[in-house]
């Protein structure tokens, strides 16, 4: 944990100074311009995806399809990007960039990993492969469809057999 303290106030100190570089070469103003551009882009694309890109990858993870790492962590990639460009600085504006670059991997399917699977279950923990569901209509001989059903007794329907 320690090296992760280490490093972020390593990465603090090369934002501050990145700042100040860019101050000096382009001018504060359009230094400041260019910061709080940086910082209305990663506002926009967290209000475009926010939670729901990292439900996305979830989703994609369960659709049990063959997909790659690439698509299924893009979401989260493009999230931190996001907030990354909402930080000051130009070092976090690289890596930001950086992370939304197209890297495209292999399908996870021809990794030598197995493959993510799912299993659909219902609410009891059984799978119905037996039922089918679908609508139907009664149609009576005067060919009139009927919209309701009828309920018969027992009794009635073992007398309409017999018959």
């Amino acid at each position: 944990m320690q090296v992760f303290g280490i490093g972020f106030l390593v990465l603090l100190f090369f934002e501050i100074m990145s700042i100040v570089w860019a101050a000096d070469w382009l001018g504060g103003g359009l230094t400041l311009l260019l910061m709080a551009a940086s910082f209305a882009a990663g506002v926009m694309m967290l209000r475009h995806t926010g939670l729901s890109g990292i439900l996305l990858a979830g989703a994609t993870l369960r659709s049990g399809q063959n997909i790659s790492l690439y698509q299924m962590l893009w979401p989260i990639r493009y999230a931190l990007a996001a907030v990354l460009l909402m930080s000051p600085g130009f070092i976090s504006t690289v890596i930001a960039l950086l992370l939304l670059l197209p890297i495209k991997g292999k399908p996870v399917a021809a990794m030598q990993q197995t493959p993510f699977q799912t299993q659909r279950t219902t609410r009891s923990g059984t799978r119905d492969d037996d039922i089918i569901e679908g609508e139907y209509t009664i149609t009576r001989p005067n060919g009139k469809p009927q919209d309701y059903i009828e309920h018969q007794s027992d009794e009635h329907s073992r007398s309409n057999k017999i018959l």
